[in-house]
C-alpha cells in the first residue's frame, strides 16, 4: 500500500473538488474532512470516499451548497432542506449554526434532511467545543444493514451519535460511535485489503456468522448491533436516534421507504456558562480526566485513553509517517485524477 505525506494528499484532495467544480471553500471543506479522517485512523470515512464521491458530483446528482433553503426556523432553532447537495459542507455549517444560536439563547439545534453522506461524524461536534459548548451530532443515516436485537433481517441504518466537550488542556473530549457493530464503510475496508471481517459483526437470514465481505453488498447478509449478539443496548440507542433524527429532521424515520429518504441529522449545541462557570466546568473536567488517568491498568494495557485522545495520538503518528492507502483505493483515486486532469504527488 502507498505511503503518502499528508500535506500532499490535502492538496491533492482540494484539487480534485476543485477540478469538480466546487467553489474553493467547499472544495476544501470536503478535502479536510476526508484527509482529516484518514489521519485520525477513520481510513472507513478519508478518502476512500472521493472516488465514489467525484462520481456522483460529475454526474450531477449532487451539487455545491448555494443559499441554504431553510423550512422551518425559531430563534434556537431551525429545519434544512439539504436538496441533495454536498452533505459535509451543510453538517459543517449547520453544527456552526447550532453553536451561533446556543451562544446566544444557551441552545442551538439544526436540522437537515435530503442530505448526502456527511462523513466523519466525530468531526462536527468538537467545532462547538472549541467555542466553549457541548456539541452533539446524531444522524439516522447510511444503509439499512443493521438488524434488530435478535433478528436477521436488514432494518435499521447504522445511526451513529457523536459527543464533544471542552477540556481545560488539549483537545476537547470526542465520542464518535454508531450504533452498529461498525460502520458500512469498515467492512469497505475489509474488502479492499483482502481481510475477513471479525466474528460477530455479520451473520446471514439464519442467523450464522459471516466474515466474508464480500457477502455484505447482499441483502440476505446484516450487521449486528453495538454488541453483537448481546446487542439490546445498541439496538435500543439505534432506535432512539432513529426516532430523534429520522422524526426531527422530516427526513423520516427508518421504513421500507423513510418519508424523505432517511439519512436525517440534527446539530446540538449547548452553551456551558449558561449553567455554570466555563472555569469551574473546565475544572470539573480536568479533575474527571485526572481521575480516569489514575487508574491501574490491566496487564496487557499500557495507559488509559480518554474519549478522543487515541485519535489524536494516530494524527500525530501519521502527520510525522505519513498515510497509507490501501492499492484499490489509491487506484481508483490515481484513475479519477487523470480524468480531471489532477497531478499525482509522489508516493512511498
Amino acid at each position: 500500500m502507498p505511503t503518502i505525506d499528508a500535506t500532499h494528499l490535502r492538496t491533492l484532495q482540494r484539487e480534485l473538488y476543485s477540478a469538480a467544480g466546487f467553489p474553493e471553500d467547499q472544495a476544501h471543506i470536503v478535502a479536510d474532512h476526508l484527509v482529516d479522517a484518514n489521519l485520525y485512523g477513520h481510513d472507513s470515512h478519508g478518502v476512500i470516499r472521493t472516488p465514489g464521491y467525484i462520481r456522483v458530483i460529475t454526474s450531477g446528482n449532487i451539487k455545491p451548497v448555494r443559499e441554504l433553503k431553510i423550512i422551518r426556523e425559531t430563534p434556537v432553532s431551525a429545519v434544512i432542506d439539504a436538496e441533495r447537495t454536498i452533505g459535509i459542507v451543510v453538517a459543517h455549517k449547520a453544527m456552526q449554526m447550532a453553536t451561533d444560536r446556543a451562544l446566544e439563547h444557551t441552545i442551538g439545534a439544526i436540522a437537515v434532511h435530503r442530505s448526502s453522506h456527511i462523513g466523519r461524524l466525530g468531526d462536527y461536534p468538537p467545532k462547538a467545543a472549541e467555542r466553549n459548548c457541548i456539541g452533539l451530532l446524531m444522524l439516522n443515516g447510511g444503509g439499512r444493514f443493521t438488524a434488530p436485537f435478535g433478528g436477521t433481517s436488514r432494518r435499521l441504518p447504522p445511526n451513529p451519535i457523536a459527543f464533544s466537550a471542552p477540556t481545560p488542556n488539549g483537545p476537547p473530549l470526542m465520542l464518535d460511535i454508531t450504533t452498529s457493530m461498525s460502520a458500512g464503510g469498515k467492512v469497505d475496508v475489509y474488502r479492499a485489503r483482502g481481510q475477513k471481517t471479525p466474528e460477530g459483526w455479520l451473520v446471514d437470514a439464519d442467523g450464522n456468522p459471516v466474515n466474508d465481505p464480500n457477502r455484505f453488498k447482499g441483502s440476505d447478509v446484516a450487521m449486528l448491533p453495538l454488541g453483537g449478539p448481546q446487542g439490546h443496548k445498541g439496538y435500543g440507542l439505534g432506535m432512539m436516534i432513529d426516532a430523534i433524527a429520522g422524526g426531527l429532521s422530516w427526513a423520516g424515520c427508518s421504513s421500507e421507504q423513510p418519508t424523505r429518504g432517511g439519512s436525517g441529522y440534527i446539530a446540538i449545541a449547548i452553551k456551558i456558562d449558561s449553567f455554570i462557570d466555563l472555569s469551574d466546568y473546565l475544572n470539573e473536567i480536568g479533575r474527571l480526566c485526572d481521575w480516569i488517568k489514575s487508574s491501574r491498568t490491566q496487564p496487557d494495557v499500557d495507559k488509559i485513553y480518554l474519549p478522543g485522545e487515541i485519535e489524536h495520538d494516530t494524527r500525530a503518528k501519521r502527520e510525522a509517517e505519513g498515510v497509507f492507502i490501501e492499492d484499490e483505493t489509491w487506484d481508483n483515486t490515481v484513475e479519477t485524477a487523470n480524468e480531471l486532469s489532477v497531478s499525482i504527488p509522489a508516493v512511498r
